[in-house]
């Protein structure tokens, strides 16, 4: 049973990893456009705010009063993160904020 489960282990670990080297040994060998190249470029940032929006819209932390603890952390690390520019001092920010938030308003 161990074996099966270090042998699946294993396998996933292969397969992320060639999802991830594969794609980028093949670009690397191609010259994109710039504007691909700066198209390509809000990828990551598009991403990282879908996945905000999905757990602040569809989880959301909420007080008995249904104020939105998780809305409130979340700007309070927006307004952070637009003054420091620092991803280290945003996620830091909204960690606390959520925390306080949650033990205040609770």
């Amino acid at each position: 049973m161990e074996r099966n489960i270090l042998l699946a282990i294993l396998a996933s670990a292969a397969v992320t990893a060639l999802m991830r080297v594969v794609p980028v040994l093949l670009l690397s060998r191609f010259r994109m456009p710039p504007a691909l190249q700066q198209w390509l470029s809000f990828i990551p940032a598009a991403i990282m705010a879908a996945i905000i929006t999905a757990e602040l819209l569809g989880k959301p932390a909420l007080t008995s009063s249904g104020i939105s603890v998780s809305l409130l952390a979340a700007a309070v690390a927006t307004l952070v993160g637009i003054m420091s520019r620092s991803l280290f001092a945003t996620v830091i920010a909204g960690m606390v904020a959520f925390t306080g938030l949650s033990y205040l308003l609770a």
